[in-house]
């Protein structure tokens, strides 16, 4: 079946050859380009067959325009959501419902056969879809849209790049002392930036973090600094009480990351990059090269792993693969340890440092250890509620945090299960909801998040199989292997980042 689908998309496309209007090269700003918003209203229109609400509309198109979705994802959630499977398209219905959706078009005779006869010969209707989503005809129609096609072909459009996209660069170039863009160097980034190989946040964080300006800011102040950053985010000079804001927050030292992403994340930053038909994006790339094995390595001297069972796996696979990068890591975890037999002091379930069992937060404290990755809630969440368990693990937090004055606590999200039949008590969808609440409370107080989850799954949101040492929740070397490099990947970007946290000693 899938043979005849690439049969019929090379069909599709050859006919699209004949009758697919020129599109044009140049890209209208996004402000007044209907693009985004006539997608969202085409779903609705044709596969909920009513008019979009308004904030349903207002926030699926600014999702689309600033990259925190694609067009693939969104047309994928509404077509397949219970609204629109109730109304019960027939094949037609649905391949002409798709070349709406899609290609904003009638479909051509030879595309409507083909598509419903493969439909009509057993095809399941979301391969069809993704035939319209890895089209060329979907990726042009985003290109000129200004939004993430999620598709897997390259749009056939020449777009040149604007006015404004080069004014984005030479501004930030010019404002951030980046002497050292060539002409080739300035034309490929404004030419990934039309073609959203890459968005306004990762092209802003390439041009700020380099040398001369790094060197700069070592020599400056906080103020001229936040200075600098008003200018070319904002085009202005900051009030005095804008620049004692931040200066502050930064505790009178100067820290450029913290500077970049409270710039980025401004809402006038978006408006800025939408107006000028660019992406602003949602996340950057950290460069790492400067962060050395070695340095990485040293990293995990005083540091300490924590958890149940799952975490207790580490020592056998440090035996059988070594330490690699995380150098002298210590590890303290016992099998069925939760929140609750710490809480309650439960003999035979607590953490023990020199054979001694005692509270998580007392041994932390006498191993002298400054950093702690806590990977807990697999235990805890058997039979109880997701939002019962996220209160244990606050409380736990603080009572480490409050017995040791300066820990950095990392959290290590509650890793996934193999879809078995035990412990029907813990479901993948109690998992990911605890962790979309820790995620969200360590952004809220400063913690770090460290998400092993999205690594270890398959496709169907569950650990893979061959990870598992039990088919349950435990690891084997494989996937404790992916474990590892999640962390350290993470800590490594970490480290990266805060090589521009400058102590200002003043003149």
């Amino acid at each position: 079946m899938r043979k005849l689908i690439l049969r019929i998309l090379a069909l599709t496309a050859a006919v699209i050859v004949f009758i697919q209007a020129p599109l044009t090269g140049i890209r209208v700003n996004a402000a007044t380009n209907p693009g985004a918003g006539d997608f969202v209203t085409r779903l609705y229109n044709y596969a909920l067959c009513r008019q979009p609400d308004a904030a349903g509309y207002e926030d699926w198109t600014n999702k689309l325009l600033t990259g925190q979705t694609n067009g693939a994802d969104v047309a994928r959630g509404i077509i397949t959501s219970q609204e629109a499977i109730n109304i019960g398209l027939d094949d037609s219905c649905y391949v002409d419902m798709l070349y709406h959706v899609f290609f904003n078009r009638a479909p051509d005779d030879a595309g409507m056969q083909a598509w419903t006869a493969a439909l009509a010969d057993g095809a399941d209707r979301g391969d069809v879809m993704m035939g319209f989503v890895n089209s060329v005809e979907w990726a042009d129609y985003c290109a000129n849209a200004g939004i993430f096609s999620g598709s897997t072909a390259e749009p056939s459009v020449q777009l040149v790049p604007t006015d404004e996209c080069y004014a984005y660069i030479n501004n930030l170039n010019r404002s951030f002392y980046n002497t050292t863009m060539t002409d080739m160097q300035i034309n490929t980034l404004a030419n990934d930036l039309t073609y959203l190989r890459t968005t306004c946040r990762q092209a802003a964080y390439d041009i700020i973090f380099n040398e001369n300006f790094i060197a700069a800011a070592k020599t400056s102040s906080p103020g001229k600094v936040v200075d600098i950053f008003y200018r070319a985010f904002e085009g202005r000079a900051p009030v005095a009480a804008e620049t004692y804001a931040l200066v502050n927050a930064m505790n009178g030292n100067i820290n450029l990351d913290y500077l970049f992403n409270y710039f980025v994340n401004r809402q006038s930053f978006m408006t800025s990059c939408v107006s000028r038909g660019l992406m602003p994006g949602t996340q950057v790339v950290v460069n790492t090269a400067g962060i050395t094995d070695e340095a990485l390595t040293s990293y995990f001297d005083d540091a300490a792993f924590i958890g149940n069972s799952v975490t207790a796996g580490f020592p056998m696979y440090f035996s059988a693969n070594g330490r690699g990068l995380l150098g002298n890591v210590q590890v303290y975890a016992r099998v069925s340890y939760s929140f609750l037999t710490d809480m309650n002091s439960m003999s035979g379930y607590m953490l023990q440092y020199n054979d001694i069992e005692m509270q998580a937060a007392s041994l932390i404290n006498m191993a002298g250890v400054q950093k702690v990755f806590i990977c807990m809630g697999t235990n805890d969440l058997v039979g109880t509620e997701a939002s019962v368990v996220y209160d244990r693990y606050i409380d736990y937090i603080n009572g480490i945090i409050s017995s040791n004055p300066g820990i950095r606590v990392f959290i290590v999200s509650t890793p996934p299960r193999v879809d078995s039949t035990q412990t029907p008590g813990l479901t993948n969808e109690k998992i990911d909801e605890l962790n979309e609440m820790m995620s969200e409370y360590c952004a809220n107080n400063n913690l770090d998040f460290i998400d092993i989850n999205t690594p270890l799954k398959n496709n169907t949101d569950s650990l893979y199989a061959n990870y598992s040492s039990d088919g349950y929740v435990h690891m084997n070397n494989t996937g404790y292997g992916v474990w590892a490099g999640a962390i350290t990947s993470y800590v490594r970007s970490m480290l990266a980042a805060e090589r521009h946290i400058y102590r200002y000693r003043g003149a």
